[in-house]
């Protein structure tokens, strides 16, 4: 499923859903919310020339829609019979509905950990009769805080949801040659000139010529909620890429392998360092496996040409498609087959 930004040409399909929302609203007993046709079609409007409104897209069909604001929200400067749970940057997510073709199947989850890819912190309000919303939130790790007053004075129930980013990592800066010089670097800062790190990737191939992929959470830094290859990761400081490749397979998808007799089946120079790639062929059963949920989203098998549709979608990470292709003629040894082999 991708999150982009709604387009104005996609007004009437919005107008349904929200539409929908509002019914669905009365059939579970909240009365009061959305009255008067809200959100109306200038509001609608102004999201879109906010540039605030998005939509969950998948096989073209508008699965949810929801405004997703990144300044501050004026009504929660005061929150009252409790307190937000940590301060600083934070998004906030309003008028959000799902499609009845997608409700109940998770659509809400992934425009929430869209929010976070902002700040790592998000912000929703519902009514007190929302009951399926309230449920949503706290399915998705938000915290009830309290009470706040729309600009109407109209009572809302106020939760927080917050992550906490990658840090205290550190990481080997390596030598044009890919040798440890001896100095770390904390995740997240900037190696100087001349210093390098090493990246892992572990790709999973089926016998019968499918990939397994990842879907990276929508709340990661980099590429939020694109599909990518079955694991990856960065070195940490001490680690050499087999150490690190059996700790990011252990991790993100729960898989212990021994891979420490295996020489990395390429190694690709990028601007800041090297990308050890492990290649290797195993029946995995996806639905055993334990996601990392602070990492991985999903995870699925494909073929090639399933990946290439992706990356022509944008739901895969933009890699050429000629290296997609190359990752699925190699097998367990590192050596190159072909296709029809």
């Amino acid at each position: 499923m991708l999150i982009r930004r709604a387009k104005e040409k996609e007004l009437r399909d919005m107008e349904k859903i929200y539409a929908e929302g509002r019914a669905f609203m009365r059939r579970t007993g909240n009365m009061d919310q959305w009255k008067d046709g809200y959100p109306s079609e200038d509001d609608i409007k102004r999201d879109l020339d906010e540039k605030t409104l998005y939509v969950a897209e998948e096989d073209g069909k508008i699965a949810c829609v929801f405004c997703c604001m990144t300044k501050p929200e004026p009504t929660y400067e005061r929150i009252y019979d409790g307190s937000w749970k940590h301060d600083g940057p934070y998004a906030t997510v309003h008028r959000i509905a799902a499609s009845p073709d997608f409700r109940g199947k998770g659509v809400a989850g992934l425009c929430f950990d869209f929010a976070l890819s902002f700040f790592g912190d998000v912000r929703a309000d519902t009514h007190r009769d929302n009951i399926p919303m309230q449920k949503a939130l706290l399915k998705n790790g938000f915290e009830y805080c309290g009470i706040i007053y729309l600009q109407n004075g109209d009572e809302r129930l106020a939760y927080q949801k917050h992550i906490d980013n990658e840090t205290g990592e550190l990481l080997d800066a390596l030598d044009i040659d890919g040798m440890p010089t001896g100095k770390t670097v904390p995740r997240g800062q900037r190696f100087g000139e001349d210093e390098y790190r090493r990246v892992v990737h572990i790709v999973i191939l089926s016998t019968d010529g499918r990939m397994l992929i990842q879907q990276r959470q929508f709340f990661k830094s980099g590429w939020p909620g694109q599909w990518d290859v079955t694991v990856g990761g960065s070195a940490l400081a001490g680690e050499t890429g087999r150490a690190a490749a059996e700790r990011e397979l252990a991790e993100e998808i729960g898989l212990s392998r021994d891979v420490s007799h295996m020489h990395p089946t390429f190694t690709i120079g990028f601007d800041r360092g090297f990308d050890d790639f492990f290649v290797f062929v195993e029946d995995v059963d996806e639905t055993s496996l334990c996601l990392q949920t602070e990492e991985v989203r999903a995870v699925r098998w494909a073929t090639c040409e399933e990946i290439f549709k992706m990356i022509d979608s944008g739901e895969f990470i933009p890699y050429k498609k000629e290296f997609i292709r190359l990752l699925f003629t190699c097998d367990s040894y590192g050596m190159l087959r072909t296709l029809d082999d």
